[in-house]
């Protein structure tokens, strides 16, 4: 059976004023009416860039791509970057964060003139949103997962992953990762390139010379019961309690940023109950500036002496970049085999649990004290990243862009339809 056409379906008119109205109405969603003129100018501002860096998603994820803001200004310097995003609020937020250009292309018809009226030859990604799809209408370029982060997540290990046409891992564990949670993988669109974001630091947060730095960095609960990680509601308010009782000693409270505005009653109880831990302390004791800490996690990180954190990249960061530091992930289920099977880079740290979590004090101190067996962080180390080696993983990165960008011009030179 066919239908036939509608004639209004190709009336120019017609889908002027469809996408106007499109954008006007997300334009009054975020309630921003320079959002309605963003799509006007965003075909001629956007000639000549190389490399498109797509974001789909609202503010509140924002934390995906702004790990990665640093290293897109890098391979700038090589290839033009444009970052899009799809809506308004993430990309005022991101212009304040990057002198790169954040433009806002809402429709996905704008998105289809956007990429023709460009030569995009890889494009990037840094989650799987449901958008993401929309911009592959780009058919001259690479398409590439970058993910934004590297955990033992079950997010992780998405089966979405291999509908693009690059698949960038940190290293070994990732791909072995895949392997073991995915009943088809694709060996061959997998590149190792480490962590780029942690050859390119910002400067160390502002600490008290002289103190011990101990951070809790729990994740949030997931969108699902199966992918909830969080130590929060469990563990949270005892381990905070036991940090604070470690003589001369600056707490640190970095959780995710998803766990402040959890829907859950329980977990935004716990939250506070942790910050109320924390004003109490201080009130006792003004010169040890605990704090709670939004934000990159990276400037924690580089400072803390001890981190307890959860199955999630804020940990394997950790390892990265303090081999030295100590370091203790919290078993949510408090089953020891499911949790080194879910997450290997418990086996070579001290796990909290239902068992322990009453001796947490002692476990901290110890900890702190030095009283750790640290001699399997540097094979753990390697098993995540590869080579660790400072400027190697940028390196890896910009080497598979140049590596890309040449085969894909190599290609469309080969198309019939170039000429």
């Amino acid at each position: 059976m066919t239908f036939a056409p509608r004639g209004f379906d190709s009336n120019p008119w017609y889908l002027r004023i469809r996408r106007m109205g499109g954008a006007a109405y997300h334009a009054w969603k975020a309630n921003d009416p320079k959002a309605i003129n963003e799509y006007k100018n965003v075909k001629q501002s956007s000639k000549d860039f190389e490399v498109l860096a797509y974001f789909g998603d609202d503010i509140s994820r924002s934390y995906q791509i702004q790990q990665w803001l640093s290293v897109y200004e890098e391979l700038n310097k090589t290839h033009k970057v444009q970052i899009i995003c799809r809506q308004y609020p993430t990309t005022k937020y991101l212009r304040k964060l990057t002198n790169l250009p954040v433009n806002s292309v809402y429709d996905f018809f704008t998105l289809t003139d956007l990429i023709d009226a460009n030569n995009y030859k890889v494009v990037l990604y840094v989650n799987n949103s449901f958008t993401n799809f929309q911009a592959m209408a780009a058919k001259k370029a690479f398409h590439v997962h970058l993910n934004h982060g590297e955990s033992d997540k079950m997010s992780m290990t998405s089966r979405q992953m291999y509908a693009y046409d690059v698949v960038a891992v940190a290293g070994q564990a990732a791909k072995d990762r895949l392997r073991n949670a995915l009943i088809v993988s694709d060996e061959n669109k997998e590149v190792i390139i480490g962590r780029p974001q942690l050859d390119l630091l910002q400067k160390p947060l502002e600490i008290v010379e002289g103190r011990k730095i101990l951070t809790y960095a729990p994740t949030w609960e997931g969108d699902q019961e199966t992918n909830n990680y969080s130590s929060v509601d469990v563990y949270g308010e005892k381990i905070v309690a036991a940090m604070l009782k470690v003589s001369n000693s600056t707490v640190f409270y970095k959780p995710h940023p998803k766990v402040t505005t959890s829907p859950k009653s329980h977990m935004i109880k716990s939250h506070k109950a942790i910050l109320a831990l924390l004003d109490n302390a201080n009130s006792k004791d003004s010169n040890a500036k605990h704090r709670f800490v939004s934000g990159d996690p990276m400037p924690v990180l580089q400072v803390s002496d001890l981190l307890v954190s959860d199955v999630s990249a804020v940990t394997i960061d950790y390892l990265y970049l303090k081999p030295q530091g100590a370091m203790l992930m919290c078993d949510r289920l408090s089953n020891k085999d499911l949790f080194t099977q879910v997450a290997p880079v418990s086996k070579a740290v001290t796990n909290i649990t239902n068992l322990n979590i009453g001796n947490i004090e002692q476990i901290i101190s110890d900890h702190v004290s030095g009283k750790v067996d640290r001699s399997s962080y540097d094979e753990m180390r390697n098993y995540y990243f590869g080579d660790t080696k400072p400027g190697s993983s940028i390196a890896r990165f910009i080497a598979m862009v140049n590596d890309l960008i040449q085969r894909r011009d190599n290609r469309v030179s080969q198309l019939p339809t170039s000429n």
